[in-house]
């Protein structure tokens, strides 16, 4: 009797040893309240965060707000600890008057819709370029812009604690 309950304690302790490796894949959980999906396929997808619109460094014919983008499968960012990347955000911030958007810093995170440890940032130069007003930023353009001024949130701090690995 004693000799198999050896075995079938030695077997679990081998199994939950082989498996420290494995990265344990965040849930497909289900998309936060106000995120709209802009794409979605099977290797990921990229949603506007509405939760954030705000303008940008108080000029009201600015808004920002955070696109996320989740990684199905995930990216490993370091082996020894392992760290796994499964989402990002990116600030965009949309000029009203002029129909063009600029991407800022992306910030990629270990578990989906940009929530997790924050791994690393991309900071990069804004450059303003135009969208067509069919394109899905245009869409999500005029969505943001229809906001009235007064009803905009205060635009949250820039990000200073995670490190930053350039362009």
């Amino acid at each position: 009797m004693i000799k198999p309950l050896w075995l079938c304690s030695a077997l679990l302790l081998m199994t939950g040893c082989a498996s420290v490796d494995k990265p344990a894949v965040p849930a497909a959980n289900t998309r936060p309240h106000g995120i709209i999906k802009m794409l979605e396929d099977d290797t990921g997808g990229t949603y506007a965060d509405m939760r954030t619109v705000s303008s940008y460094k108080g000029n009201t014919h600015l808004r920002r707000l955070w696109l996320i983008n989740n990684y199905e499968q995930g990216g490993l960012y370091q082996k020894n600890p392992p760290i796994h990347i499964y989402s990002s955000r990116a600030i965009y911030v949309f000029n009203c008057d002029t129909q063009e958007y600029a991407q800022f810093e992306r910030i990629y995170f270990t578990q989906r819709w940009a929530e997790g440890d924050k791994v690393f940032k991309r900071h990069s130069i804004g450059q303003w370029q135009p969208y067509p007003q069919e394109s899905l930023m245009g869409i999500v353009a005029a969505a943001v812009c229809l906001i009235e001024p007064s009803r905009l949130k205060p635009e949250p701090p820039r990000d200073t604690d995670t490190p930053d690995v350039g362009d």
